[in-house]
């Protein structure tokens, strides 16, 4: 475990590592942490499938370590301080060869410093030739205690050569990242200028394989407060992050994170072995019961089905979610409803589905717009010039429900007329004074809010308040993107309907693009795009490439942490349980499953979480 590289690699494969490696890595991940609401994820593996699968799940960067080959093996990771091979050559072996040509990340060299027999520089030399940018020093000293650490720390192999190893790598241009453990190690490694700290509360929990630790998620959230505050006091560039202990799960790495104010997380046990152990546990398991999760798959399905056939608004958003308590109760009542939002939010779709639901007998969904200043297309007016009197929708259309648009385009002496119809159910023709009863129903809409119109003038204040009790504010697609994965199946659902065409769904890497996206024109947009991509598109899936261009030329590229974002943030609102969590995404629970697997999100579920 503990020698250096003793033989060069193959010269022919050879490559130095670049002098500035470290200032565009450091300053790669100081821009990545900036962005709002980021924080670094580091990846600390051992074979190229799973370097892959970090990269692919948004991980920032790399760490190649002795550690992660063994879990791979089978052992655990406190086998690394064995001496079982010899380190460096070890991790040489299959970083260059496996993680190197994959990763699209900072790879830190996990370097022993363990070996007298050989200088720091002859290691380094190794490890920059063979293309390492940076260096972490690992297998390390700081999971030693009692007098084995003592006479480590004695014979000049311990902690300190590693500090010396970090800080010659320096000198050659490579970024650095230190594993502590103590707060006197947190202080001596901020001293040596190392990029960044990662204080580790020792071996992880979890698994079949884990360790057991005696701090409490409280407790090491604390601790890390206190280490971190001292190493910023020293260094304030330096990069602080944590790994182990406790931490074995996203919300868990979340809590002690907020409270630590840690820039990011390694994540070695927790990304690798632990989700290992349990996507393939899991997926024996499944195959075993195949005939019963697929009847459970079907009757979730079949009950989003009904939500949406039944009330035809599609979302599972919070502020969807009160349209839907609210939907039945102003359907049922003869209130006057006003539907207001942005351009393309549905507000049409939504007055249908409120007529289809009150089940007026003989009741039509008339469109009135566009109401004219005068208001005559809805009055009607008396005879002029010996002519035949007009006839308004509202006389000709008695029980309709009456869908008017843009009632701030509307005159006040429209609404004034307007306000009498709903106060009273009469209305009067332009021009005379007679008059007709009026039983069906109104329906506004508009594009501004109702606090909006009234302060602008541009509604009078006993209409404002008479529409109040029914007015529904339909949110903006950007306000509730959790609810586009349902929206796109519903509207690839009508596609294949209408055209007969085949089953198409979207691909994770189109979602990318579509959930990084503003849509100001709204799920009228969304239609419009997924109707495009359906008709590039000759497989079975939607991928990004299909998708026309959005936003201009010079719109921002999505990144792969923003589906990642996406799929964490719905996970943690229904506390990691799955089938709540696919329900409220609006994909299947296979779906979820093989997503939280991509992004190496931890998949052995508690009692509770099985439905």
């Amino acid at each position: 475990m503990a020698d250096p590289i003793a033989h060069p690699a193959d010269p022919r494969s050879l490559v130095s590592a670049p002098a500035h490696a470290r200032v565009e890595i450091v300053a790669t991940l100081k821009a990545t942490l900036g962005k709002p609401n980021s924080t670094l994820v580091g990846a600390a593996i051992g074979t190229g499938m799973a370097a892959q699968a970090a990269c692919r799940g948004g991980a920032d960067f790399i760490l190649a370590l002795n550690a992660g080959r063994l879990r791979s093996m089978g052992a655990p990771s406190i086998f690394s301080l064995l001496a079982l091979r010899n380190s460096n050559d070890f991790v040489l072996d299959f970083a260059r060869s496996e993680i190197l040509p994959v990763a699209k990340v900072p790879v830190f060299f996990g370097g022993s410093a363990f070996d007298p027999r050989c200088s720091i520089e002859t290691v380094l030399e190794s490890i920059a030739k063979a293309g390492f940018g940076a260096i972490v020093n690992f297998p390390t000293a700081i999971f030693l205690d009692g007098r084995f650490r003592t006479e480590i720390e004695r014979a000049g192999l311990g902690f300190q050569r590693e500090l010396d190893m970090l800080r010659a790598a320096q000198k050659r241009g490579m970024a650095t990242l230190a594993y502590v453990r103590t707060a006197a190690e947190a202080q001596q490694a901020a001293h040596a200028g190392v990029d960044i700290i990662n204080l580790n509360l020792g071996w992880n929990v979890g698994g079949t394989v884990g360790s057991r630790t005696g701090l409490s998620l409280t407790q090491a959230a604390e601790y890390a407060k206190v280490v971190f505050r001292q190493i910023r006091a020293i260094s304030e560039n330096t990069l602080c992050v944590l790994e182990g202990g406790p931490i074995v799960s996203p919300d868990q790495m979340y809590e002690v994170s907020a409270v630590s104010r840690a820039d990011g997380y390694i994540g070695g046990s927790t990304i690798d072995r632990v989700p290992l152990e349990a996507s393939m546990e899991q997926i024996t398991s499944a195959f075993k019961s195949v005939g019963t999760l697929q009847k459970r798959i079907d009757e979730l399905e079949r009950q989003l089905e009904h939500v949406q056939r039944e009330y035809a608004i599609v979302g599972r958003s919070p502020a969807i979610q009160q349209i839907k308590q609210r939907f039945e109760k102003l359907a049922a009542s003869p209130l006057p409803v006003l539907i207001t939002g942005e351009v393309g939010t549905g507000k049409k779709l939504l007055a249908r589905a409120i007529h289809e639901a009150s089940r007026r007998p003989g009741s039509k969904l008339i469109s009135a717009s566009p109401v004219g200043a005068s208001g005559e297309s809805l009055f009607g007016s008396a005879p002029s010039d010996g002519g035949r009197k007009m006839l308004g929708l509202l006389g000709y259309q008695p029980k309709a429900t009456l869908l008017i648009e843009n009632i701030e385009c509307l005159s006040s002496d429209v609404q004034e007329r307007l306000m009498e119809v709903i106060e009273t159910g009469v209305y009067r023709r332009l021009g005379d004074n007679d008059r007709g009863r009026f039983e069906g129903r109104l329906i506004l809409t508009s594009t501004r809010s109702l606090t909006e119109l009234g302060s602008s003038g541009q509604i009078i204040p006993s209409l404002e308040s008479r529409l109040a009790p029914g007015h529904i504010l339909l949110p903006s697609l950007r306000d509730r993107l959790e609810d586009l994965p349902l929206l796109a199946e519903h509207f690839l659902q009508a596609l294949r309907k209408d055209r007969r065409s085949r089953k198409l769904s979207v691909d994770h890497s189109a979602y990318r693009v579509l959930m990084t996206y503003g849509w100001p024109e709204n799920i009228r947009e969304l239609r419009s795009v997924l109707e495009t991509a359906a008709i590039g598109c000759e497989g079975d899936w939607i991928k990004a490439e299909h998708l026309p261009p959005l936003g201009g030329a010079d719109a921002p590229q999505p990144h792969p942490a923003d589906e990642r974002e996406w799929i964490l943030n719905a996970l943690q609102r229904h506390r990691f349980r799955r089938g709540e969590t696919a329900r409220y995404l609006g994909i299947s629970r296979k779906t979820l499953y093989n997503k939280m697997r991509a992004y190496g999100f931890p998949l052995q579920a508690r009692g509770e979480d099985f439905e």
